[in-house]
């Protein structure tokens, strides 16, 4: 569940979600989650970690590893924390299930949901999409080749009519993007070097990879 410093809801807080297998977590997730932190003023950045994506396959590190090394990174970093309640649930989750679960915790906070513009592209086949806007504002991550669909582009300039284009404390269904530092780090690379007997110093934190190479994760023969 959630870790470290949860809000009092008060009037004006803002907290965000930013989920991923993180398998491992890398500098390439942990330098734009500072960022989106500090462009939106939150309160909190929560990193949200996936129990099994049903669109990929077994992960290389087990659950309860992969919240240890994401707990491992973010140490004592202002203004980022730890939801671990997706990675906890041993059934197929939703991101709006989540969602009305924050908005229970947390009622008065205004939640925004960040998301890259890939994942955003295909937001149509998410479960409940419309209910998520319902519940939280979207910010999308523009990354490096990644384009609207035909739904995404309407659908921005829908809720545009409907919300305003600028988040305003309180509110939700707005979409905004956002353009953070993009590392060209990827947890596949990262597995695959180690699966290699190759370096992956400096792609991420030095506790993390002292941790796997302890545990003696993603090596090909454990």
């Amino acid at each position: 569940m959630v870790e470290a410093g949860a809000e009092s809801s008060l009037p004006g807080t803002r907290i965000g979600l930013f989920g991923g297998t993180f398998d491992p977590v890398h500098f390439g997730h942990l330098r734009p989650a500072v960022e989106m932190a500090e462009q939106y003023a939150l309160s909190t950045l929560y990193l949200l970690p996936n129990h099994r994506p049903a669109h990929r396959g077994p992960t290389g590190a087990t659950t309860p590893m992969r919240i240890d090394m994401l707990r491992m990174a973010i140490g004592s970093a202002e203004h980022l924390a730890v939801d671990s309640r997706e990675a906890e649930r041993n059934k197929p989750t939703y991101t709006f299930d989540t969602l009305q679960e924050i908005k229970a915790e947390q009622p008065e906070a205004t939640v925004l949901f960040f998301l890259g513009m890939d994942a955003f592209a295909e937001f149509d086949t998410w479960h409940n999409w419309e209910g998520v806007l319902e519940l939280a504002n979207l910010v999308v991550v523009n990354r490096p080749g990644a384009v609207h669909s035909e739904f995404s582009r309407h659908l921005v300039l829908r809720q545009q009519q409907a919300c305003g284009e600028k988040i305003v404390n309180g509110q939700a269904g707005v979409i905004e993007s956002c353009d953070v530092t993009q590392l060209a780090i990827s947890a596949t690379d990262v597995r695959r070097r180690i699966a290699s007997n190759l370096s992956v110093r400096f792609l991420l934190p030095e506790q993390v990879s002292e941790y796997i190479a302890a545990k003696r994760l993603y090596r090909v023969n454990g």
